[in-house]
Formats: structure tokens, sequence, C-alpha cells
């Protein structure tokens, strides 16, 4: 049957390198029926384009609908053994964990030049799909970031901080700059058509000091004019308020302003111990993918005319104590951590 046809952008990408490593006609008509219908284009269409019936466009769609890029791609490759021995192949695979290639063209040159086997790019892409390999966007993460001193935290957290006792209190603490902007998101939208967001003019923006409590989902926000010594000592002073009588725990990165020497002696004056992350370490400071949180409830495909309105509506937000929201964000901010792969060189 007929009808809107979504296709997520990764999704995309994976056909189209398909797409440019296919050399069987029968399996590129496949590929651009899916991508046609994705951008919209009917059955009658696509028919006219391609020369393909109705019956099977739609058989090609059930297809990928039920066994994906795999399905919509099998051939006579999926049975075939390797060209490579089992040698090559482990050679192989670490050059690929090694090595980014970008292309199948790319790896089938390497194979060439290092084991003297051709490939088309199609047999190559069957083969990297059969040894575990899919063809996915890269993770950008921090260059000086030290896997060993990160894996030191998380056992030392696991070991002193994930069970506490009523009388201690922990948070996950770090600044925010919202800007007055517009942000994009993603949404359903009709095949083949966009759907546009009205972006404000200038770059204001808001500083906000936030603490994150992963037990219970308690999040406590404070605006300030900037974030300096002045405001850390400040929000540690409303969060020793807050909690009187608990030992409480800080976690938070040694950003200048947050490691000074007058924000260490005021928390130690205030009974908080503070745990300074491993330098770049975002990944491990939860209150982060709070931040992420807001954005996606607050900003994303949302347009406001004025900048008290974007304001106005961030405060809000960091205001909701509701049960609701503190079971969704216990759900959506676990005290869990996510242990980034080191680069490799």
């Amino acid at each position: 049957m007929e009808g809107e046809f979504y296709l997520p952008s990764e999704s995309r990408k994976i056909l189209e390198e398909f797409h440019r490593a296919c050399l069987d006609k029968k399996t590129a008509d496949r590929i651009k029926a899916i991508l046609l219908m994705a951008d919209g284009f009917t059955y009658q269409q696509i028919e006219k384009i391609l020369l393909l019936d109705e019956r099977t466009l739609s058989r090609y769609k059930k297809t990928y609908h039920e066994k994906g890029v795999d399905g919509l791609v099998a051939n006579n490759y999926q049975g075939r053994p390797f060209k490579l021995n089992e040698e090559q192949i482990i050679q192989l695979k670490k050059e690929l964990d090694l090595r980014l290639y970008a292309t199948a063209e790319s790896i089938c040159d390497y194979v060439h030049k290092t084991f003297g086997v051709k490939y088309t790019s199609q047999g190559m892409v069957q083969t990297l799909r059969r040894l575990g390999y899919r063809y996915k966007k890269t993770t950008i993460v921090p260059g000086k970031m030290d896997p060993e001193k990160q894996k030191k935290f998380i056992i030392r957290y696991k070991r002193h901080y994930k069970r506490l006792s009523e009388d201690k209190k922990l948070y996950f603490m770090d600044g925010s700059h919202p800007t007055y902007s517009s942000h994009a998101g993603y949404g359903w939208i009709a095949s083949g058509k966009r759907f546009t967001i009205k972006s404000p003019e200038g770059r204001m923006r808001m500083n906000l000091m936030g603490a994150y409590d992963p037990k219970v989902g308690e999040i406590i926000v404070k605006e300030y004019e900037t974030l300096n010594q002045e405001s850390a000592i400040d929000f540690l002073s409303r969060l020793r308020t807050k909690n009187r009588g608990k030992k409480i725990y800080i976690i938070c990165d040694n950003v200048r302003y947050q490691y000074a020497k007058a924000v260490r002696e005021k928390a130690k004056e205030l009974g908080i111990r503070i745990i300074y992350l491993p330098s770049y370490s975002p990944n491990l400071n939860l209150i982060e993918r709070y931040w992420g949180f807001l954005k996606k409830n607050v900003l994303a495909n949302r347009y406001y005319e004025t900048f008290e309105q974007f304001r106005e509506a961030i405060i809000l937000f960091t205001k909701n104590k509701s049960k609701r929201l503190k079971r969704a964000l216990i759900k959506y901010i676990p005290e869990k951590f996510h242990m980034l792969d080191p680069v490799l060189t």
C-alpha cells in the first residue's frame, strides 16, 4: 500500500553508499526505489522513472521494512565464500579497526595492494557487512581525554557514592549558556517537504548554574549575570541551605571558576566535598544530559519572539518539580556513565 515513507538520514547515507558501490542494475533499482519513496515520489511517478510496476515497488518497500538494507540488497554475493583466507580477514579487520575508510572503493584498493585480491565495490560492501561492519557516522570525543582516568573515576563513584545514606546528598554540578536562537530538532514531516522554524536576530544568552541528583531526579537551577567564582560560591551556599544537616558531595568539572581557591575554601567551610572530574570528561557529568534534555523540551523546533519569552520558557521549565518530570529525568538520565572509546592513533 502506498503511503508516507520516513527514512532517517543515517539510513539514507547507508543506502547511498550501497548504491555508489552497486554494479548490479536490479539491486541499484531497489535502492533507488526506496530513496524515491522517501523523497515523496508516488508509485506512479517511480514507475515512469524506473520502469517498474506497482506490485514490485510494494514488494521492495515491504522487504526494506522487514529486513532492512540487508534484505533489500540480498543477491548471489551472500552465499559465496570469502575471497580472502582466514589470516587475511583477521588482518583486514585489524586495519579497519585502526584506520577509517570512508568508501568501499578505498578498502578495495587496500585489499588489492596488500593481498593482491580484486574486489568490486559492491562485493566489498557485502563482504564488510558479513564481517560485521556498517556504514555509519563517526563519534567526536575530546582530543585530550584520558580513558584510564575516566575508568578510575567510575570505579571510585560506584565504590563510594553509588549508595549513600539518608544523611548524605550528591549532586552533579555545571553551568550552561542557552543562546537566544532557534534550535533545529527532529519531527515527523511529510515526505518531500520541509518544516521551517523562524530564527530570531541577535546572540543574547543566559547564564545558568545547575545541580542534578540522579538518585531522585532532583534539579536545582539558578540564573546569574555571569558565571564566575562568586556565582559558584553563591550556588554552593544555596545547596547548603537546602540540605541542612546533610553531608553534601558535588561532582563537577575543574573549569577555572569552579576550581578557584576561594570556591574550594568556601566549600570546605560549608561542609561540602567537591569531587573534580578528570579533565575533558563531559560524558561523566550527568547534568550535561539535563542541559540536553532542557534543549530538547524547550528549545528544539521552537521560536520565541523575544528574548524575555525565551528566558521565561527556560526558567519555567527549570522550576518544574512535578513527580512526572522527576520520573522522566530518572529515565532519561540514569545513574550510569557513557564511556567514550579512546581515539586510535
